[in-house]
Parts: structure tokens; C-alpha cells; sequence
């Protein structure tokens, strides 16, 4: 908790041959990270897919599972885009 907020850090199975376990972690896993009450939550982390083919590059890992649990909690997204300078 920082303040009244609820910080979750993930990290979902990454790559296409961990699909299954990544959309198992979304549908049954994470309940068990989210709180029981209603309160401020920020989730966070490397999550290893998209929603939708235009959040990537390449050939993307799209997850039925994390669209459903967004709609189901009414998430919204915010993609950062870190850049390294050296």
C-alpha cells in the first residue's frame, strides 16, 4: 500500500509456447493478488501480451484472457514507452 492505493507488480508467463499458463495466471491466478474490498489499485509490471494487434510491433501475443479480466474490472491500460539514453 502506498498512501490508499494498492500496488500490484505481475509478471505473466512470457512467450507463445507459455500461452496457456499466461491465460490461466489472468483468468484464475490473479484473484488471488486483487482485494476483496473496493480501493484504489494500480497493476503493474511486465504483463507479456496485448489486447489488440496495434499495442505491438511484430507479431503479437494477444490474450483473450487479460481483455476479459479488464472489461470484468473495468481497467484501462496505460502504455509507457521507456527510452534509454545513454
Amino acid at each position: 500500500m502506498f498512501k490508499d492505493t494498492l500496488l500490484i507488480h505481475i509478471y505473466a508467463h512470457a512467450g507463445a509456447e507459455n500461452r496457456h499458463d499466461r491465460e490461466a495466471f489472468f483468468t484464475n491466478e490473479i484473484k488471488y493478488l486483487l482485494p476483496a474490498n473496493s480501493t484504489e489499485t494500480l497493476i503493474a509490471g511486465d504483463i507479456n501480451c496485448v489486447v489488440s494487434p496495434n499495442n505491438r510491433t511484430g507479431k503479437p501475443n494477444l490474450s483473450n484472457a487479460l481483455l476479459c479480466l479488464i472489461k470484468r474490472m473495468a481497467l484501462y491500460s496505460v502504455d509507457v514507452k521507456l527510452e534509454h539514453k545513454v
